[in-house]
Order: structure tokens, then sequence, then C-alpha cells
């Protein structure tokens, strides 16, 4: 009865926030608001003219304004120190790449139209586009590309996004107007990859202010599809579009857009219904009927992503987790499956990888939930009944109520437990300075691979300070990394992925995540990203629905 009624709290006190009770009709949000990032914000310029709540689209001054939402905002407006989704999304709204990618293993040419490869695979020649602009106007050519990867190469090991991606990266070379020479250590299987998260700012700019070019919103002189205008942080991003984009910029009809970071499930919901909103990232499963109402103005689409939530466990010779049969006991203490159900849906892990990573084993068996093998194995570690903190972040959906039921089940068998839920700066704190036992978080298996995003930083690099070292496993990790051979690469992943297995740490994954996204009826344009929703830069609105 608790939860029925603090369930019905909230969504009435959502509804209340957003005009839905108490009054004739409603509006959409087309001006940004102020209040906390769970609520879109109400509306001054615009009507729908329905009760119903169907979004306009067009604002009472004949723009086309789209309104989408996220759960989780961007850290900074450093696009060379993004390690996350909702950063990568934003990068490539206002600065394009040499490469673009889908993030799910699919790179076509850019910024750069193509390159050659040496014959030792060390020296990659890049072709630059003609005719690539930033907003002031100017050119961006071989100056901009020179000049930002020859700062790569010096600064590298100072930001987050190129540490791994451009990790062999020793010095960079004009050719000419259009031609760049890129100097490698080693070859490196992900160029591809890294060329579509190198998005390329202006030389003068670089030189001058290095990457401090980035502090504010003003100074963003990219060559992307959308100007940002503002960032609210913790709120919303506020796009206009590039009418002078260089490829042309017929690719969107909207005119302003705005992505609102709305992270409490009802309150995104309510959001949608109102018209204050057209998309949702990811419907909560348990207010999936909540939108019955609008149902024929939306599309819901269910599908598995390449996002999983895992578990790390301190492994540095003096936490409790570093005892092997310590871990197994946890593992088969946890039933994953409960956990998928409490999502509303999932894919137990049955390895190291996700479904569609290089290296993925289906031939491995998920150890099983079984409490009774469990204790079996706690008898055998030298756990001494010390209390094992489990620290996750609050804005990560279902994170509290995946602890604990996990603390529950821990303390089933034994283990004393204790759930520690905390926000993003403080996880990124706390996980730095090595301070926990056991943590989970979610993860992305980006562009169809896990050595860029996941084992060289997390497991080679050890970004987390788990503080567990094994030669062998980080050697394997490496040789996959260089490995220009995509059959003997896999080969040796699935070497690691048998390591990782026997270990059962120091990263576990859990489960793969259920995904709804809801889209209102008539935006168009959305690029498909099989990790989490969709990707914004070509979004669009159908005329009728303009009409």
């Amino acid at each position: 009865m608790r939860k029925t009624k603090r369930f019905t709290a909230l969504m009435m006190a959502a509804l209340v926030a957003f005009g839905l009770v108490g009054c004739g009709g409603s509006t959409a949000s087309t001006q940004p608001a102020g209040g906390d990032s769970t609520a879109a914000a109400g509306s001054e310029n615009s009507e729908t003219g329905s009760s119903g709540g169907a979004s306009a689209y067009v604002d009472a001054d004949g723009k086309v304004v789209v309104n989408l939402q996220r759960e989780d905002g961007i850290q900074s407006l450093n696009i060379w120190n993004y390690t996350s989704g909702p950063n990568y999304m934003f990068a490539e709204m206002v600065f394009d790449a040499l490469y673009s990618s889908n993030h799910g293993g699919d790179c076509e040419p850019l910024i750069c139209t193509g390159y050659d490869l040496s014959d030792d695979q060390k020296e990659v020649t890049l072709h630059i586009a003609e005719g690539v602009k930033f907003f002031d106007g100017s050119d961006c050519d071989a100056d901009d590309v020179y000049t930002e990867m020859q700062y790569i190469a010096e600064h590298k090991d100072e930001m987050a996004l190129f540490a791994t991606n451009w990790k062999y990266l020793e010095k960079a070379e004009k050719m000419d107007d259009h031609t760049v020479k890129l100097y490698l250590s080693e070859p490196f299987f992900s160029l591809d990859i890294s060329l579509a998260y190198t998005y390329i700012a202006k030389a003068e700019e670089i030189e001058q202010y290095g990457s401090s070019l980035f502090s504010s919103v003003d100074t963003l002189n990219g060559t992307g599809r959308w100007k940002l205008d503002e960032w609210v942080d913790g709120q919303y991003l506020k796009f206009s579009r590039n009418t002078d984009y260089w490829q042309g910029g017929d690719f969107s009809n909207i005119d302003t857009l705005y992505l609102w970071f709305i992270s409490d499930p009802t309150a995104q919901n309510a959001a949608f219904i109102n018209g204050d909103i057209d998309y949702i990232n990811n419907v909560n499963v348990d207010l999936k009927s909540m939108l019955d109402p609008v149902a024929d103005q939306c599309e819901i689409t269910n599908s598995i992503s390449e996002v999983m939530y895992y578990l790390q466990f301190k492994m540095d010779g003096k936490a409790p987790t570093t005892d092997q049969n310590l871990r197994y006991a946890i593992m088969h203490a946890i039933d994953r499956d409960a956990f998928c159900s409490l999502m509303g849906g999932g894919l137990v892990m049955n390895d190291f990888f996700t479904t569609h990573a290089e290296g993925h084993q289906d031939s491995l068996e998920a150890l099983k939930y079984d409490p009774e093998l469990a204790k079996e194995y706690l008898a055998k570690s030298s756990y001494n009944g010390e209390e094992l903190v489990l620290l996750s972040r609050s804005d990560i959906s279902y994170a509290d109520s995946i602890m604990t039921a996990m603390a529950d089940y821990l303390n089933q068998i034994g283990i004393k437990t204790r759930v520690d839920m905390v926000d993003t700066a403080t996880m990124n704190t706390r996980r730095t300075d090595g301070d926990y036992d056991i943590f989970m978080v979610n993860l992305a298996t980006w562009d169809g691979n896990a050595l860029t995003q996941n084992l060289v930083p997390r497991v080679v690099q050890d970004m987390h300070s788990n503080g567990y070292k094994n030669d062998e496993l980080n050697a394997k990790i490496m040789e996959a990394f260089g490995d220009m051979n995509k059959e003997t690469r896999v080969k040796t992943l699935e070497e690691v992925d048998n390591i990782l297995y026997d270990l059962q740490g120091p990263i576990v994954p859990l489960m793969q995540v259920m995904r709804s996204s809801c889209v209102r009826k008539g935006l168009t344009g959305f690029i498909e990203n099989p990790l989490s929703g969709y990707i914004f830069t070509n979004v669009t609105v159908e005329e009728d629905y303009l009409k």
C-alpha cells in the first residue's frame, strides 16, 4: 500500500506541475524555465490547440521547435575530455569529426574523406574535404586538422577522450592544404573509431586557448549541424539549426531544438502527455500505461541495447573482495533474472562482452543463481564478517532497487552489506580514490568493441583504482588493441574473455538492458543508436504535422 500511495503522490505532483490537473488545456514548451531538471517548464509563447496535449511543433513566431529528453546531462563543454554517451551526442551536434559513427561499429568519412596506410601501418595519410566551414564562416582545412592532431599528440595523456583513442599517436605533419600525415608508434585496430571521436576545432583558437576554448557557449566555433545557444547544467541544452552548414542546411526543418535532462520517469511521461517534450529516451516499464491516453500520438520502440550494468570489485590485496571465492559466492548469490524482471526486460550476460561485441562467446554459461552453492564458496573464502559497501549512482535507472535487492541476497547467505547511493560527482571521487568494495554502474559497448571504452581504460589503465594487476591479461588486451586483423584480434579477445570469466573480476557484467524509446509522431530523421536510443543530428518534422 505504501508503494501505491507514493507512486500516486509522485504522479499527481508531476501532473499538477505540468498543468495536467485543474486546467482545461495545455501548452508546448518552447522556452527554458527555471526549476530543477525533473520539470521541463511551461510555455508562454505557443499553444497546441488541443486539450490532449499534442505538440504543435510551431511556436507563435512561426518557428519549428522540438523538445527532446535524456536522463543524464553533459559533464562539460570540453569535447576533448569526454567519456560517456550524452557528451558524445552533444559533441556531434556542434562539431563534425574526421569520420562519423553510428556507435554500433559503422564509421564513414566526414571531414576526412579517406586515408592511406603505409606498409607497416604506422603512417596514416588523411585526405581533408574541401568546403568545410566553421560557424564564423572561415575554412576548416589541413591547418586545423594538423594543429589539433599535433596538440593531441603532445597532450593526449591529459585528455580522457584521447588517452585511449590516440594512445599511439606520436606526431602530425601538414603535407598540403588538404593532406595531413599522422605518425604512430604502433598500429591499432580502432583507427576509424578514433577518427570518429576526433571533433575538429579551429587552429588559431587551439593555439591561443588550448582546451580552455571550450569554457563558454560563446566560444564554441564548430563545423556541425547545430549551434549551441544555451546550456543550463542539469536542465537543458538549447540548439539552433546551422543554416550555413557546409553540407547544406536542409538536413532538418527545425529552427530550435531543446534537449531536456529530466531524470524522474513520472515527470518524463507527464511532460510528454502535456506536449512539453516530443521524445522520451527510455520509458520506465512500470509507467508505460501512463502514456495510454496519448498512444495514438507516439511510437514506442523496445529493444535490447548494447548497454550493460556491471559490478567492479576492489581487488588490491587488502579488500575482502580480493578473494576469488568471495566473488564467486557473490555472483552465485544474486538473481540476475530477477534484476531483468525488475527493469522490465533485459538479457542476463553469460560472458564479459555484450552480444554484438568482438570476443563474445555464446558457449560460455553465466554463473547461475544458487544460494546453496554461494554459501559453499563463502565458507571456502577468507571473509570474516566485514561489512561490504555496495556503491552506485542515484541517477542510474533502477540502481537503487537493484542494489537494495543485491544487499538482501548477500545478507541471506551471511555477507554483511550496506548500500550507498551517491551523486555522479561523489561516485567519480570515490572511484578515483579507490574508496569502495563493490560498485555498480552502466556502460555501453561503444562502436562494437569492448577495448576502447572498457578493457583498456578500466582493466589495463585501472581508471577506477580497483588495484588489480595481471600482466598476462593486460598484455593480451593490448595485443588485441594493436591487431589490425579481425580474425586474430577476435581470437585474442576470446582468450581475454576466458581469463575474466575465470576471475569473475575485476569487472563482472550483470545484464544488458531493455530500452523503450518514445517518439511523437511526425518526428523523423533519427539515426538509430544500438547503444542508447537515437542520434539527433538529422531530426526533422514531417510537413503534414506542421500544418
